[in-house]
């Protein structure tokens, strides 16, 4: 399940920012937080995948000018349906139904009706005096008193939330009765007129979904106050008590997510953005090469390969032969720990299995060696390896850094133990705790090849590779009941139960997924092929060693370095065929391991059934037959966009994106 943090028109940079980190801390692995469009909010299928929608502080006005109509509409069913709706500050504001800001202040008033109206009431502001536009001059520490509701999930009785403008709602006392819940008070004296009321936090039932609204800023880290002045609350007022309000701060965060439903991690330990990245290769002067071919897109002024500053598109990448050293020149332009990729190279060695002790390269390349290795086998997929502990997203930091994606060679992996911010198609993100087998690799396809194998078939490939790798593991594993589910997703049935679970026989379960992003460039398409597999980890649904342990007998568990080293040769010798033989050669083969052999939908554009045909070998789209009440074929047939629709195996439904 997704959690998304708003971010379009409205949204403060710095509020998304820390709604994420924050969400991110206290929500991952059990779920994937990621940021949303007003554009994917009104045109995409994000609501089934939602666990929780959250609007950041920023600008109410920008909300409703992105938002307003079908925005709202959207949002509005979303909630009513049973989803969960969390606002902070501006996106507090936005969902009330009446707001009243700096009124009879000519430069700052806003006043008016809302859309949303979650809280049927008025929300006025702001709190305190003070509060400029883009500005944190009125910015301070308050304290809140929390409400039994809270304290029941968890939360501290008293706390204190970074403040920036945020309202109060005036009569959520007399609300009771249309499901208002006052979950938090300003404990302060205020500066508006409230009518004795002092909610800073409310709850409020929407059909059958939920929104909590909060006029402050709790998802705001403790340290975020420290490099200007803030108002009436004096620094020294606030260094004493960091730790313990960061704590309590978290503690009241992990509290709002339970009430919601939601799973909240009890380690609150700061996810880190990235760890440093290990470049190394399989074969003698395969990296120094690589590096060779970098030097006409290194920073004018560094001298390598003993170090090396590549600033591409969304990133600058540090190369050491060495340790990282103090005197690695960073561009002043770039002090995100998102935007600094810091890379150690092994030209004349591999990294040490302490150095990386959830992935074993040295494994990895002795496997790949093995496949390599066969007789008749001229492999070179797999291999150099860029690995790291931990990182956003594998497929991020190559298709989003073009300036580097064109120097690598076909082949080129990128291999993470977690991440923090993983890509799906579209709006959609997932999850990567430890246990999953994430990877990327880069795949050079030159124009050339467009007639006989259109660039579209290879997420087709690439499934087909995972299937065929996951059953020929080993003796005995062939009966691994693992499908593809059209375009790019890998499922199994019958999966083991986690701890504490009975074993759920004859389910469909998600186990992995596939992303392909394509550039293009001087007659190449460079294609970055995305996939995650849950090998090991028992979240967010099952994995490969689950339901290998379900199995009669009971087959050991899949070992990443040997499934990835076989994936990857797989591969290599289909997109080989590929290239001489097109699709056609592998479209029987694809059917006998995919999910949807006949299988009769319902085309939610309308009334009509159909019945799923298979692949168009012309331009991989999905065919299907249209049927009558009889489910006889009517004669009628439909050709559907991989790109364009989103398919609901489990309710049989075909449906056009928005």
């Amino acid at each position: 399940m997704n959690v998304l943090v708003y971010s379009g028109p409205g949204a403060s940079v710095e509020a998304v920012r820390q709604c994420t980190d924050t969400l991110r801390r206290l929500l991952t692995p059990h779920y994937a937080v990621a940021p949303i469009s007003a554009e994917a909010l009104v045109k995409e299928p994000w609501a089934p995948t939602c666990a929780l929608l959250c609007m950041p502080g920023g600008a109410d006005l920008g909300y409703c000018k992105a938002l307003n109509g079908t925005g709202t509409r959207v949002l509005k069913q979303y909630v009513r349906r049973g989803g969960k709706f969390l606002g902070f500050c501006a996106g507090a504001y936005f969902a009330s139904a009446n707001i009243e800001f700096e009124k009879g202040d000519l430069s700052l008033e806003v006043t008016g009706t809302r859309e949303l109206g979650f809280f049927p009431g008025l929300c006025r502001g702001a709190a305190f005096k003070g509060f400029k536009y883009n500005s944190e001059a009125g910015a301070r520490f308050c304290e809140l008193a929390v409400t039994s509701k809270l304290l029941d999930m968890g939360a501290p009785d008293i706390f204190r939330s970074y403040y920036n403008g945020g309202g109060v709602f005036v009569d959520a006392d007399r609300l009771t009765d249309q499901g208002i819940d006052v979950l938090a008070r300003y404990r302060e004296e205020l500066d508006v007129g409230t009518g004795g009321g002092n909610a800073a936090a409310v709850g409020c039932q929407v059909g059958a979904g939920y929104a909590l609204l909060v006029g402050t800023h709790p998802e705001f880290a403790t340290g975020k106050l420290g490099k200007s002045p803030y108002g009436r609350q004096e620094q020294n007022q606030f260094q004493g008590g960091r730790e313990l309000d960061e704590a309590r701060r978290l503690m009241f965060m992990s509290a709002l997510f339970r009430l919601l439903g939601l799973k909240s991690n009890d380690d609150m330990e700061l996810v880190p953005s990235s760890s440093t990245l290990h470049l190394s290769g399989l074969n003698p002067g395969e990296v120094t090469r690589l590096l060779g071919g970098l030097k006409d897109v290194r920073s004018p002024g560094t001298d390598g390969p003993a170090s090396m500053v590549i600033e591409a598109e969304a990133a600058t990448f540090l190369l050491e032969g060495r340790q990282i050293t103090p005197s690695t020149s960073i561009p002043d332009d770039r002090t995100d720990g998102d935007s600094i990729v810091r890379v150690k190279i092994y030209e004349n060695s591999i990294p040490t299995d302490g150095e990386t002790p959830n992935f074993s390269v040295l494994t990895y390349f002795q496997r790949l060696r093995n496949y390599h290795s066969q007789p008749g086998n001229k492999f070179n997929f797999g291999s150099p390896l860029l690995y790291g502990e931990l990182m956003t997203s594998t497929n991020s930091i190559l298709d989003r850094n073009f300036k580097l994606l064109q120097k690598l060679p076909s082949g080129f992996t990128v291999v993470a133990t977690r991440q923090t911010a993983a890509r799906g198609r579209g709006s959609n993100s997932w999850i990567s705790p430890i246990g999953g087998l994430v990877f990327s690799m880069v795949l050079r396809h030159n124009i050339k090849h467009t007639t006989k194998s259109p660039a579209v078939f290879i997420q087709y490939l690439v499934a087909l590779s995972i299937v065929k790798s996951i059953k020929a593991y080993d003796i005995g594993y062939d009966k691994m009941p693992v499908y593809i589910k059209w375009p790019n997703d890998i499922y199994v049935k019958g999966r083991g139960g986690t701890s504490g679970e009975s074993s759920i026989m004859g389910e469909f379960a998600k186990i992995g997924g596939i992303l392909v992003n394509a550039n293009f460039a001087d007659d190449e398409f460079f294609l970055v092929i995305g996939c995650g597999i849950n090998v090991t980890n028992a979240v967010p649904t099952t994995s490969l060693q689950i339901l290998a342990g379900s199995m009669d007998p009971p087959l050991p568990a899949y070992e990443h370095e040997r499934l990835l080293g076989k994936i990857l040769v797989t591969f290599e010798l289909h997109y080989e065929r590929f290239l001489n033989e097109g699709f056609q050669v592998f479209e029987q083969e694809y059917y006998q391991h995919w999910l949807h052999n006949n299988q009769i939908v319902n085309l939610e554009d309308g009334n009509s059934r159909a019945c799923i045909q298979g692949i168009s070998m012309d331009d991989g789209m999905l065919m299907v037959s249209e049927l009558n009440e009889h489910n006889l074929r009517t004669g009628k047939e439909f050709k559907l966009q991989a790109d364009g629709n989103s398919f609901d195996f489990f309710n049989g439904l075909l449906k056009k994106k928005k």
